[in-house]
């Protein structure tokens, strides 16, 4: 396989666009219309609660993680579990722009002839960026083990290092099946993960050995089943051979994973940038909450945090769902298409995640006991504010997905550039005068500034594409049009 730069494929699809200036003219009702049959809208249900479900199980699992180590475990500990677990984040970061996302952008619109030896490629691709990546977070474990021997932040970050590879695995297999628009098969690997993480919590509390390392690697060791559990399943539904639905796939030995490391990088290159901005803005909160307010302050921010996480993880159940069909849409020329179907998301993800916070302002109280029995009844008060970087996520995915999707991450890339600055600044400001409110505040500061950046970029680029579309139709004039001016 030869790698194609992205800028070329999208001056052959905008070109393809381009060329038919009737199709164009008459998409934005047909696709209205299309969009809301009935029997479309069955289709986008079904996979839409298998993607929900999907994501809300492996939600579920961390949610659980966190919440019985925040009842479980004394502050300080907790916090060091808090301060590890936004350090594997930032880890999820580069491994998306480098993995994830390049193979939800091409593996539908370029491979689909082969994904059994794309997903084969990518799995190697994946061994090769996670094993930099350990090594990485076990060094800094090491750094930490000489400055202060004795912190609870050394067994978190090496369990972290440990875990990485394993956690990250179930994230690459269950991206195979949005690419294979199986989210039914993702489930049920996130179901499996779900279980034996509760199992093993309750064991590990029975056995009296509940710390952030033992966490870590009990999450890791169900996570490498879940994942087995998923990749048996895709490996018996792709053919060696054949047809997948309706696609002819015949086996290519062109796809090697330097290939694709290189058509991954072609696209990640720019995503790339945004792994090391996105920390910023929504991760550095708790790095100088931890620095100014202490570890039991950094935990006592992740335990707010755990119940806007249910409407982070269905928003991002929806963006893993709409990307490879967005990136379709864009290879095929269905540019009015995309965008619609954008519009209706993003209006209405930002909308429920809007009514979420409401309702959490009313519930904080009992919601609070329910998980934590009274612990942090002081600061029930961040729960609504942190459930405002939700829906401004839920607001912002119908956008980013388009311009990912248009394969233009660059623009991602300057979102998270506007963003960075203005979240690491408050942060540094605001939890020095407000604390723990000053660090709610910063990140829906970084998180609205990003979906405005997105916002804008996303007029941009349809005001360009309708700026396009109108030479296109004067330069060749559909045949109503040459009927009009002869008359």
């Amino acid at each position: 396989m030869t790698s194609v730069p992205v800028s070329a494929s999208a001056t052959v699809s905008e070109v393809r666009a381009a060329a038919a200036p009737p199709q164009t003219q008459r998409a934005p009702l047909s696709v209205a219309t299309d969009f809301l049959r009935p029997s479309k809208l069955r289709i986008w249900g079904q996979k839409s609660i298998y993607s929900v479900t999907d994501q809300g199980l492996t939600s579920l699992t961390g949610f659980s993680v966190s919440f019985l180590l925040a009842r479980w475990l004394v502050p300080e500990l907790y916090g060091a579990y808090a301060i590890a677990f936004a350090a594997y984040l930032v880890v999820c970061g580069f491994h998306n722009a480098i993995v994830l996302e390049p193979m939800s952008v091409f593996g539908g619109a370029s491979h689909a002839g082969d994904l059994r030896s794309y997903f084969r490629a990518q799995t190697l691709v994946h061994a090769v960026i996670v094993t930099a990546l350990s090594v990485i977070a076990a060094t800094v474990s090491g750094i930490t083990w000489l400055l202060a021997p004795h912190s609870p932040l050394v067994g978190a970050i090496f369990g972290s290092a440990v875990a990485v590879p394993f956690l990250l695995l179930l994230w690459l297999a269950r991206r195979m099946c949005y690419v294979l628009q199986r989210p039914r098969i993702a489930a049920l690997g996130s179901a499996m993960c779900l279980t034996l993480v509760l199992f093993g919590l309750y064991t590990l509390r029975y056995l009296n050995h509940v710390t952030p390392f033992a966490a870590f690697m009990l999450v890791a060791g169900a996570s490498l089943l879940g994942a087995f559990a998923i990749l048996f399943q895709i490996a018996n539904l792709l053919p060696g051979s054949g047809t997948l639905h309706g696609v002819s796939t015949t086996p290519s030995a062109s796809i090697t994973w330097r290939a694709t490391l290189r058509e991954n990088w072609s696209y990640g290159r720019w995503l790339f940038g945004t792994a090391i901005l996105y920390p910023i803005s929504g991760q550095v909160q708790m790095f100088f909450v931890a620095a100014f307010l202490g570890l039991g302050s950094a935990g006592v921010l992740r335990a707010m945090m755990i119940p806007a996480a249910v409407m982070t993880q269905s928003v991002s159940a929806i963006d893993l769902l709409i990307l490879p069909g967005f990136s379709r849409d864009f290879s095929h020329g269905r540019i009015a298409h995309m965008r619609q179907k954008a519009l209706l998301i993003s209006c209405a993800l930002g909308g429920a995640g809007l009514c979420f916070a409401v309702l959490l302002r009313f519930v904080a109280a009992p919601a609070e006991h329910l998980l934590f029995g009274g612990k942090f009844a002081a600061y029930i008060w961040l729960m609504p504010l942190l459930a405002l970087v939700p829906a401004i996520n839920g607001f912002n995915s119908g956008f980013s997905a388009t311009l990912r999707g248009s394969q233009k991450p660059y623009f991602d890339l300057l979102g998270n550039a506007l963003a960075a600055p203005v979240a690491a600044l408050s942060a540094f400001l605001f939890i020095r005068w407000w604390g723990l409110a000053g660090a709610a505040i910063s990140l829906v500061a970084g998180c609205g500034t990003l979906a405005l950046a997105n916002l804008f970029f996303y007029w941009h680029l349809g005001r360009s594409k309708r700026a396009s579309e109108s030479r296109s139709q004067f330069m060749y004039p559909s045949p109503q049009t040459a009927v009009d001016t002869d008359s």
